[in-house]
C-alpha cells in the first residue's frame, strides 16, 4: 500500500466510529458513573487510596485501572467536565480498532480482511452503550490489553524477538486491572498456538498461572454470591444464555431495531447470518483450514465466563466476544472478492443484512444513553443552581420518575457538588418502582411527617424535575402535599438527615458529614410496627478504636422492652442488625428506641465521649 492508502486503511475505521457514535462523545455522566466519581472523596490517607483502588466493590469487582484510576484521576483533574472522559474512551477504542485490523490482517494475510474486521466490529450493536457510558470503559480498556497482548504474541511468533514476548506478558497482566474477562486470554493464546504455532505451545502454558491465581484470589476476597442476579447457575441454562448472546451479536441487542421493517426481518437476519457463519466454518474445517474455527472459538471462549449468570444478561457483554465474529466476517468478505461474481453477491447480501440489523440498534443505544446522561446533567446542575439561590435551605425534588431516579439520584451525585441535603418528596417511591436488586428509593424519600415539619418551619424549597429545567414549586407544594398525605411518625430514620433530627433524643452529637455520633446512650423515635413479625433494622459504623479491646456489646430497648443483646466484632466496622420486635408494640402511634453501648472512647483531638456512628433505623 502507498502512503495515502495506508493512512486511510488505519484512519477510516476510527473516523467511522466517531461519526456513528458522535452522541457518545457529547454524553455526560449517569448512574454508576457518580459512584465511581465519588470514590475519591473518601481518600485522605495512603491507606484510603489503596482501599479505593483495590478493595472489592460493585458485586465484588476489582478493576483499579478501568474504574478507580479512570474516574478518580480524571475527576481530580477536570471535575464534572465529561469531555476528557469521552476523549479517553474514544481514543482507547480507536487503538482497539487499529489492533483488530492489524491482527486480522496478520492472521489472514489480507489488508482488506483486516479493514472489514474493524468495520464489522464497530457497527456491532454491543458498541452503542459502550461508546456512550463511562462506566463501560472497563470493556474498552480490557479490549486494549487483550488485543495488545495477542498482537505481541503474533509478532513474537513471526519474529522470535524476546521483547514482543515480554510485552505480551505486560499487557496480559495489566488486563486483570481492567476487567475479570481478561482471565480467558491464555485460552486464546493456547488455541492459536495449537492451530498455527505448535512449536510455541509449551511456552504459552505459563500464561495460565496468573489466570488461575487471579481466579483463586478473587474467589477469596470477593466470594461468589449464592443468590440474587449475580449468582452463577452451572446448568443447562448456560446454553440458553449462549443462544441469547449469539443472537445479540449477529443481530441487534434485545432483538429490536428502530427500523420500520417486517416482524420477520430480525429473526430471519439472525438465521441467515448464523447459517452463513456455520457454512463458512464447516467448509473450512473440511478443507483443513482452521482460521475460521479460531475466529468462532474466540467468540465462545470470551463469552464463556459470562454464561453462568443467566439472571444478569447485559447488552454490552458481547462487545469483546464479537471481535472473533468480526474477524471471521472480514476474512470471508475479503475472500469472496477473489471468487466468482455469485460469491461477491452473496457476501454483499450477508454483509448488508448484518449492518442493517446492527448499526441502527447500535446508534439508538448510543443516543439512548446520551439522552439519559443529559437528563442527569439537568438534575444535578439544576440542584446546584437551586442551592446557589437558596443556600440555607434543604432541597426536595418532586416529579422524580424511574428514569430520573436510576440515572440521576441513586448513586449520590449531589455529594460531587458538595451537597448532602437533597431529598425526594413523599410518594416518589411509588413512581420509581420497586427494583431491590438496583437500590432502595426509600433511602432518599423524606417521610410525610418530616416533610410537613420542614414545610412548617420553612426549611426546604421544592423543585419539580419535570420539563427542560428544574422549576421552583415551593409556593404550591404544601397544598399538593396536604391533599395526598396524612403525616405519621416515619418508620425509617436516617440519623444524618437534618430534617429528621426532631426524632432524635437530646444526647446525639451534630451531623458529621454523612453520619451522626452518639455517646454511651441515645434514643430515636420511630413509627411502631404495623403488624406482628416486623423487625428493627439498624445500620452504622463502629470505629477501630472501639474494637481494640474486643467485641463491643450493644443493648437496645424499645419502649423500655429489652431486645436480645448484640455485639460488634473486630474486623467488621460496618454493622447491620435486624431484631424481632415484640407483638405488643403493634398499633402504637410511635415507639422510642434506646441504644446503649458497652463502652466509649475519647479521641485525643476531639474530647467528646463517643460510642457509635449511625446510620439508619427502620421498622419493617
Amino acid at each position: 500500500m502507498n502512503r495515502a492508502k495506508s493512512a486511510a486503511w488505519w484512519i477510516t475505521p476510527s473516523l467511522l466510529c466517531l461519526v456513528v457514535y458522535w452522541p457518545g462523545m457529547k454524553a455526560w455522566f449517569r448512574a454508576d458513573d457518580f459512584a465511581w466519581l465519588g470514590l475519591g472523596l473518601d481518600v485522605h490517607t495512603l491507606h484510603d487510596l489503596l482501599r479505593a483502588l483495590f478493595a472489592p466493590l460493585a458485586q465484588g469487582t476489582i478493576r483499579p485501572w478501568s474504574e478507580r484510576v479512570f474516574f478518580m484521576g480524571l475527576y481530580a483533574l477536570f471535575g464534572l467536565d465529561s469531555l476528557p472522559f469521552r476523549i479517553c474512551v474514544f481514543a482507547t477504542q480507536f487503538a482497539n480498532l487499529a489492533l483488530v485490523a492489524s491482527i486480522a490482517r496478520r492472521l489472514t494475510g489480507s489488508s482488506a480482511a483486516g479493514w472489514w474486521a474493524a468495520v464489522f466490529w464497530l457497527v456491532n450493536s454491543s458498541q452503542g452503550q459502550v461508546m456512550s457510558w463511562n462506566s463501560a470503559y472497563n470493556q474498552v480498556l480490557c479490549g486494549l490489553f487483550m488485543l495488545s497482548a495477542f498482537h505481541c504474541l503474533l509478532r513474537y511468533c513471526e519474529t522470535g524477538r524476546r521483547g514482543y514476548w515480554i510485552a505480551q506478558w505486560v499487557f496480559f497482566l495489566l488486563g486483570f486491572g481492567a476487567l475479570e474477562l481478561n482471565i480467558v486470554y491464555p485460552v486464546l493464546a493456547a488455541l492459536y498456538a495449537v492451530l498455527f504455532a505448535r512449536r510455541h505451545f509449551r511456552r504459552v502454558l505459563p500464561l495460565f498461572i496468573p489466570s488461575l491465581l487471579f481466579a483463586g484470589l478473587h474467589r477469596i476476597v470477593a466470594p461468589v454470591p449464592a443468590a440474587g442476579v449475580y449468582a452463577p447457575h452451572l446448568d443447562f441454562s448456560i446454553l440458553r444464555t449462549l443462544g441469547t448472546y449469539w443472537a445479540w451479536t449477529v443481530g441487534p441487542t434485545w432483538g429490536e431495531t428502530p427500523l420500520e421493517v417486517p416482524a420477520w426481518f430480525i429473526p430471519a437476519s439472525i438465521v441467515l447470518l448464523t447459517a452463513a457463519i456455520l457454512t463458512v466454518v464447516i467448509a473450512s474445517i473440511l478443507r483443513r483450514q482452521w482460521l475460521p474455527l479460531f475466529f468462532l472459538a474466540w467468540f465462545v471462549i470470551v463469552i464463556s465466563p459470562l454464561l453462568p449468570f443467566r439472571d444478569h444478561i447485559t447488552e454490552y457483554y458481547p462487545f469483546l466476544p464479537a471481535i472473533g465474529l468480526a474477524m471471521l466476517g472480514g476474512w470471508a468478505f475479503a475472500a469472496a472478492w477473489r471468487r466468482p461474481v455469485a460469491w461477491e453477491a452473496v457476501a454483499v447480501l450477508v454483509g448488508a443484512v448484518y449492518v442493517a440489523a446492527n448499526l441502527p440498534s447500535a446508534r439508538t443505544a448510543c443516543e439512548w444513553t446520551w439522552e439519559r446522561s443529559l437528563l442527569a446533567r439537568k438534575v444535578v446542575l439544576g440542584v446546584l443552581r437551586a442551592h446557589e439561590l437558596h443556600p440555607d435551605k434543604i432541597i426536595l425534588l418532586d416529579d422524580v420518575d424511574g428514569e430520573v431516579f436510576w440515572n440521576a439520584i441513586l448513586d449520590h451525585p449531589f455529594r460531587l457538588i458538595g451537597l448532602r441535603g437533597v431529598y425526594l418528596t413523599p410518594g416518589t417511591e411509588q413512581r420509581v418502582g420497586n427494583h431491590p436488586e438496583w437500590g432502595d428509593p426509600m433511602e432518599f424519600v423524606l417521610p410525610p411527617e418530616a416533610t410537613e415539619h420542614a414545610l412548617e418551619q420553612d426549611r426546604v424549597v421544592v423543585y419539580s424535575v419535570a420539563g427542560p429545567r428544574l422549576r421552583n414549586i415551593t409556593a404550591r407544594y404544601p397544598g399538593i402535599f396536604r391533599a395526598h398525605y396524612t403525616p405519621s411518625v416515619p418508620r425509617r430514620v436516617d440519623a444524618a438527615n437534618p430534617l429528621l433530627a426532631y426524632l432524635l433524643g437530646p444526647t446525639w452529637y451534630e451531623i458529621d458529614q454523612n453520619h451522626r455520633w452518639m455517646p454511651r446512650q441515645a434514643t430515636v423515635r420511630l413509627g411502631a410496627p404495623s403488624a406482628p413479625g416486623q423487625e428493627l433494622y439498624l445500620t452504622g459504623v463502629c470505629p477501630d478504636d472501639q474494637l481494640r479491646n474486643g467485641p463491643l456489646p450493644l443493648q437496645i430497648r424499645v419502649d423500655g422492652i429489652p431486645l436480645p443483646p448484640v455485639r460488634i466484632n473486630p474486623g467488621s466496622n460496618y454493622f447491620e442488625f435486624s431484631l424481632q420486635l415484640p407483638a405488643s408494640l403493634v398499633g402504637r402511634p410511635s415507639v422510642e428506641v434506646s441504644i446503649e453501648v458497652g463502652r466509649t472512647f475519647r479521641p485525643p483531638a476531639d474530647g467528646r465521649e463517643l460510642g457509635l456512628t449511625f446510620g439508619t433505623f427502620e421498622v419493617r
